[in-house]
């Protein structure tokens, strides 16, 4: 998502302005560049990231069956989380003169956006509408303190506030292994008389070599501190049911290749699939 919208805005910002490519949008921290031979260039400085205050969490329900000794329901919970995603545009120039101008053309052309228009955006972010845009003079946070945390000297900045949704990604694997946390564990007759049941899968994850990215099977993977463990199939997936909510550490051991640790949290909130990378003993 991140990096769909930077490249949204610089993409806007190489097309409106006097720019004339997009390698002079530059996405270091402001007042790095050292060769002053360089002609103009944009600076667009990530500083800040945090959940969105107007535009609230929202849940995607949605229901499949699958065939696994039975006949399985689960509802699968996709959440939806908006961003308030906050950028310094700065500029630089051989000159003063030449800098304010730049960073002047910018501030234009971004007023007369207003919002993110669909049709601009990369394609992770389409299918939600126009994403708000708010451009001020004045940061999210307390000016002073961003640029003493940047340790450069304070400069004339336009400060970009992009409100953008982070979802889930989509993944193919089957339901059982999906990053899941339906809060049902009961059984019950649908209008047919079939039985239906569904799950709560706790944690979910992928074991990988970290070499070949190839899926690592027979891997043992065991919640440190409880009985429970799991061995990853063919497709190197395993998964969890029913855990109390809480921090767990999962171990890894497989044949060939170092053990590692991994943290996870089981939140009621949110559900928890982890890809895990192996490394070769050798």
């Amino acid at each position: 998502m991140l990096i769909s919208l930077l490249q949204t805005l610089a993409e806007i910002l190489a097309g409106g302005t006097s720019l004339t490519s997009m390698e002079q949008i530059d996405f270091s921290l402001p007042g790095s560049r050292r060769d002053g031979n360089i002609g103009p260039l944009l600076n667009l400085y990530l500083y800040d990231i945090r959940q969105s205050k107007q535009l609230q969490q929202a849940g995607r329900q949605r229901e499949r069956n699958f065939s696994e000794g039975g006949l399985q329901t689960a509802r699968v919970s996709s959440p939806l989380t908006w961003l308030d995603v906050s950028l310094m545009l700065t500029a630089w120039d051989r000159t003063a003169l030449g800098e304010y101008h730049l960073l002047n053309e910018a501030l234009s052309l971004l007023l007369r956006h207003r919002s993110l228009r669909e049709e601009f955006l990369a394609p992770e972010l389409r299918n939600y509408g126009n994403l708000p845009m708010t451009v001020a003079v004045n940061p999210s946070v307390e000016m002073g303190s961003l640029w003493s945390s940047l340790s450069i000297p304070l400069r004339p900045a336009v400060y970009i506030t992009v409100t953008a949704p982070l979802e889930s990604e989509i993944t193919s694997l089957p339901l059982v292994w999906e990053r899941v946390m339906s809060l049902y564990n009961q059984r019950q007759k649908n209008n047919n008389g079939e039985v239906m049941m569904t799950q709560r899968v706790s944690v979910a994850g992928i074991v990988k070599s970290a070499v070949t990215s190839q899926p690592l099977a027979q891997t043992k993977v065991a919640v440190m501190g409880t009985e429970k463990s799991a061995i990853s199939n063919q497709e190197g997936l395993f998964f969890f049911d029913n855990l109390r909510l809480g921090n767990y550490v999962l171990t890894l051991n497989c044949l060939g290749y170092l053990p590692q640790n991994c943290n996870v949290l089981v939140d009621g909130n949110t559900y928890t699939f982890k890809e895990v990378l192996l490394s070769p003993e050798n």
